[in-house]
């Protein structure tokens, strides 16, 4: 085992079908030692549960799905100790239980008749406390469902952005919103309704991810930027030339590690507590398209455009400095 290494690889998880090049394309979620990942491809999610002894696999075709009309994300959230699995699709928003794949909620978008023929989709979502999810849309809206009776309802909708909905994220507190022009909205809940309590203006590239550490709430831009927002005070604390092609996805552990990962094929490593790049190595010839980290932990998983694999990395425990 290398000493120079700080990440080594693990065995990969192999899919049955290759992952589509859309952002945030893995989807990780893990308890008492079993993982649950999730990957789009096309009109399908490869969904699959490893433990130490191996691993299972299910797909899924998403409703009025096809390879024409693909799947944009998947998404698993816990809500009071249940886990769901949310499908952002070209014809609507769904909500599965993750653990037999019902479908407890379709949600169907509808077309825009200011822009007749442009499509509608969804993209972008997040658990919001134990009770409820928030979706994005194409109209710019935040759709937000409430768990009811085993089920779930629209419960309300958000309006402040002016393009589509890519990622949002919630800390706890807040909500945090980006679209496709670059724009970041933060908004809170006070009582029934939701306040927009401060805006960080884009500048035309498209914020297509985002991770919140702390007083921290990080996009990442198509332009291959990072920036750093602190939205307690409102203001732009670091911007950095962090990849030299779209970011598709961020991933922050409870200690700071931020994970950045691009179609340049590179994986960074940050330290977000002092700002600083901590890590970095390519993975040749990959559009990389996803990347979460293990139960909180320093391991992490990587996804790439047209691979079946699920990259796993692990600390290597001999490092030194």
């Amino acid at each position: 085992m290398s000493e120079e290494e700080p990440y080594l690889p693990d065995v990969p998880i192999t899919m049955k079908e290759s992952t589509s090049l859309f952002p945030n394309n893995l989807s990780a979620w893990g308890s008492s030692g079993t993982m649950h990942y999730v990957v789009t491809s096309r009109g399908i999610v490869n969904v699959i549960v490893a433990k130490a002894g191996g691993s299972m696999q299910k797909q899924m075709q998403g409703k009025e799905c096809s390879h024409a009309k693909p799947i944009i994300q998947a998404k698993f959230v816990a809500l009071s100790g249940n886990l769901y699995l949310i499908l952002c699709t070209f014809h609507g928003i769904q909500i599965h239980n993750a653990t037999d794949q019902r479908l407890l909620l379709f949600h169907p978008l509808p077309a825009d008749p200011s822009s007749p023929g442009e499509e509608v989709f969804a993209q972008g979502a997040s658990s919001i406390g134990n009770d409820m999810i928030a979706v994005g849309a194409s109209s710019g809206r935040i759709l937000i469902f409430k768990k009811d009776s085993g089920t779930f309802a629209w419960a309300d909708t958000l309006q402040g952005h002016s393009n589509p909905i890519c990622d949002i994220q919630y800390n706890g507190k807040r909500l945090f919103t980006s679209d496709d022009n670059g724009c970041i909205l933060v908004w809170t809940q006070k009582g029934d309704t939701w306040e927009l309590l401060k805006t960080f203006e884009g500048a035309g590239s498209p914020c297509s991810t985002m991770c919140v550490h702390n007083n921290y709430v990080v996009g990442g831009y198509g332009s291959g930027h990072i920036r750093v927002f602190d939205h307690q005070e409102g203001s732009l604390v670091a911007e950095i030339t962090a990849h030299a092609r779209w970011i598709n996805a961020l991933d922050v552990n409870p200690n700071g590690l931020m994970a950045s990962v691009s179609e340049d094929s590179i994986v960074n490593l940050w330290n977000l507590n002092e700002l600083c790049l901590q890590h970095t190595f390519s993975i040749p010839n990959v559009q990389l398209c996803g990347v979460q980290f293990l139960q909180g932990s320093g391991d992490f998983a990587v996804t790439g455009y047209d691979m079946k694999d699920i990259l796993i990395f692990r600390k290597n425990p001999t490092f030194r400095k």
